[in-house]
């Protein structure tokens, strides 16, 4: 169905670690709480955790090495650019409910890209390395990552997973892991939607090339939304986005937007790379400690 590479990345430490990272051409795979979707399990969905700050969940991640964990730097720097403690945020993985279960891992560090820019959500991706490795287990697992430069067709089925709201009217997450399809949509039109927004609220709603759109356009009802941040969205079984914001929730006129994973794929690859130099580790970000609302919120509204 898909083809993995595996890339050895050999971390510089006086115990010589090594750590896998896969990455996967994009081949079409076979043929939905998030609003609209369905309940699932972490079975199904091995390579998913939750991202603490406080021993609160605030946004997902995935898991693809067994010290990395791939999520959304919004989640971790507020709007003055401020990065969180790393001592503040735990992940906890191997279990489908929400703030309880499966294990908690300590946060060595916390990789925001160098050019993440807070107000528009451009470059939204973050590393986040473990204080040891994870253990792989059937309720632990490594995601694939998109191939460098690797496109996802338009309207293909993409699924987004997470422990988000599951009704506009709630503001708490979800206990229990779930699942949404969506299809992948056409960047232009996706933009042109945004840009139209713009222009009624004079806000920026930028769309670049480095963010992908999902949702049901012109219908809406199923989409991520509040407390998915940062979770994966997949294509077939490879992880090709990360829930980054969007105009409200389940909108029919305008799609959620992910960071693409392919745009950053030598960038992930470098950092875990380099995992170890602590100077490799210099991002123009300060750290500060600042309050978090339980549940992160996705939008720019």
């Amino acid at each position: 169905m898909w083809c993995v590479t595996l890339i050895l990345i050999a971390v510089a430490s006086c115990n010589a670690e090594t750590y896998e990272l896969k990455t996967a051409e994009l081949t079409a795979p076979s043929t939905s709480r998030i609003i609209g979707g369905e309940s699932t399990t972490i079975e199904t969905y091995p390579s998913m955790v939750q991202v603490l700050a406080d021993a609160q969940f605030i946004c997902g991640g995935s898991l693809v090495t067994s010290r990395h964990v791939l999520s959304a730097a919004h989640c971790f720097v507020d709007n003055f650019g401020y990065v969180i403690s790393a001592s503040r945020v735990a992940i906890r993985m191997g279990t489908t409910f929400v703030n309880t279960g499966g294990s908690l891992h300590e946060v060595s560090r916390i990789i925001v890209h160098e050019s993440y820019n807070s107000p528009v959500r451009d470059n939204d991706i973050a590393v986040v390395v473990l204080s040891s490795p994870a253990t792989v287990s059937s309720t632990v697992q490594l995601a694939s990552i998109a191939a460098a430069s690797q496109e996802v067709p338009d309207d293909s089925l993409v699924t987004a997973v997470g422990w988000g709201v599951t009704s506009l009217d709630s503001s708490s997450a979800s206990t229990v892991l779930n699942e949404v399809t969506l299809r992948k949509i056409n960047l232009t039109i996706c933009a042109a939607r945004y840009l139209a927004l713009e222009q009624e609220y004079l806000v920026p709603f930028p769309v670049t090339g480095s963010m992908m759109c999902a949702g049901l356009l012109d219908e809406g009802g199923k989409d991520t939304c509040s407390g998915d941040s940062g979770g994966p969205l997949l294509y077939g079984n490879v992880l090709v986005g990360i829930t980054s914001w969007g105009y409200s929730c389940a909108e029919s006129l305008y799609p959620s937007v992910y960071t693409r994973v392919s745009h950053y794929t030598n960038w992930i690859e470098a950092k875990v790379r380099n995992t170890n130099r602590r100077s490799q580790y210099s991002v123009d970000l300060p750290t500060k400690d600042f309050d978090f609302s339980p549940i992160q919120v996705m939008s720019n509204s």
